[in-house]
């Protein structure tokens, strides 16, 4: 149902972000869709019912949700009062998050069967079998649980209660590796988390040869020495790499007036900046060891940063999108980023952007990082605001992110 105050409220931004959900496999199978309305003159979230449906419904229309979740389903977190108005979407695509903090009676019961009946996928959000939700855990599909609210032993024991309910498992807040690979044995089958941005440091490992040759073009690419004829040179030297420069050259993102047949014509006709832009983001591409879940994270976020710099430093979009490219690169490695930083020509002000947050860099991928997160109440808006992006075009701006990668079809 629609609050009261709604009308007060309902000319706000609506701010997205969408977090991955993967399989055993790593593949990304669904996003959570988060919406919150922001209040530009107070600077704070606006939550509870103020998300109504008449927002995401606004929400959805505004900004190509289709193009945001590609054929992925979209987890939807519902208060009570929207569980008995869930959105005129393809069942088949959502599925409604249930909220650890509902008023758990026969009524909401009922409606979840209804629900469930007709076509949705239930799941319960921050479930714990002593919490207000485990009396509904028979009425779900998908149980949802905060991994790090327990220890393992905790966990271990959390989900043995779970097995007989015959649930899917999903694991959120699973930040490393190891958390992943314990929750992957306890028998959780999906994974939210930032585990796939995070290097797999193991104690002696060596970083392989073909990732060395992917390693050394990220280095000479990054070298403000390096010449058009010298960047020629080393894409030629890749048949993969040079036919997937010509093709995303001649591609629509790009436009060229007339074919680009040749690396050189390429450099020319996008310039130097660019083209270190493009070659880089298609070498990590070619990293076949790594799940494409975190090549696609990688590329929103650098695109983010050049559309932010874009707006506040015009001359240094292209170092922008380095920034948000190799602030990746301990994931792409598994080595430690300062050890892979200190092998690379990386301006000050980059490197310091990267590991620190320093300087107008540093602020475009911090608060990039924090939009990802949802944490949009802990981005500096006056900085943003007095540069003239305000919530809706930093809103577009990962719209227009998420479009650009998938039209780059890069993966």
């Amino acid at each position: 149902m629609m609050t009261s105050n709604f009308s007060d409220i309902s000319h706000l931004p609506v701010l997205m972000a969408r977090q991955p959900i993967f399989d055993l496999s790593n593949n990304i199978v669904a996003y959570e869709l988060l919406f919150r309305q922001f209040n530009p003159d107070a600077a704070e979230v606006i939550d509870g019912d103020a998300a109504t449906s008449e927002v995401l419904l606004d929400a959805f229309t505004n900004l190509h949700i289709a193009d945001v979740l590609g054929d992925k389903k979209a987890f939807i977190n519902f208060t009570r009062n929207l569980i008995g108005n869930p959105l005129p979407f393809d069942k088949s695509r959502l599925v409604i998050e249930v909220l650890e903090d509902v008023e758990c009676d026969a009524e909401l019961v009922e409606v979840l069967n209804e629900l469930s009946a007709s076509g949705y996928t239930i799941a319960l959000d921050d479930f714990t079998s002593e919490g207000i939700t485990g009396s509904l855990a028979a009425h779900a599909d998908i149980i949802k649980v905060d991994v790090l609210e327990f220890n393992p032993q905790t966990l271990k024991e959390e989900v043995a209660r779970l097995r007989p309910f015959n649930k899917i498992l999903l694991a959120e807040k699973v930040e490393n590796h190891h958390i992943y690979n314990y929750c992957k044995g306890l028998g959780f089958s999906l994974f939210q988390g930032h585990y796939l941005s995070k290097p797999e440091l193991i104690s002696g490992r060596k970083v392989p040869a073909a990732k060395l040759v992917v390693l050394n073009l990220l280095q000479k690419l990054q070298d403000p020495d390096c010449e058009i004829s010298e960047l020629e040179s080393l894409i030629n030297q890749d048949p993969v790499l040079c036919i997937k420069v010509l093709k995303l050259a001649n591609s629509s993102l790009y436009s060229p007036r007339s074919p680009v047949e040749t690396i050189g014509r390429a450099i020319t006709y996008l310039g130097l900046g660019q083209m270190r832009t493009l070659v880089t983001m298609l070498a990590l591409s070619n990293l076949s060891d790594k799940p494409n879940a975190l090549k696609i994270q990688c590329l929103v976020r650098a695109r983010m940063c050049a559309l932010l710099g874009r707006e506040i430093l015009p001359e240094a979009e292209q170092s922008c999108f380095a920034v948000g490219l190799l602030a990746s690169l301990d994931a792409f490695f598994d080595q430690p980023l300062t050890d892979i930083l200190d092998s690379f020509p990386l301006a000050a002000e980059i490197r310091d952007a990267i590991l620190h947050y320093k300087g107008d860099y540093g602020m475009i991928l911090r608060a990039v990082r924090l939009h990802e997160d949802a944490r949009w109440n802990a981005i500096d808006w006056s900085y943003f605001l007095t540069r003239g992006i305000d919530h809706n075009t930093f809103n577009r701006f990962y719209h227009d992110s998420i479009t650009w990668q998938a039209e780059a079809d890069l993966l």
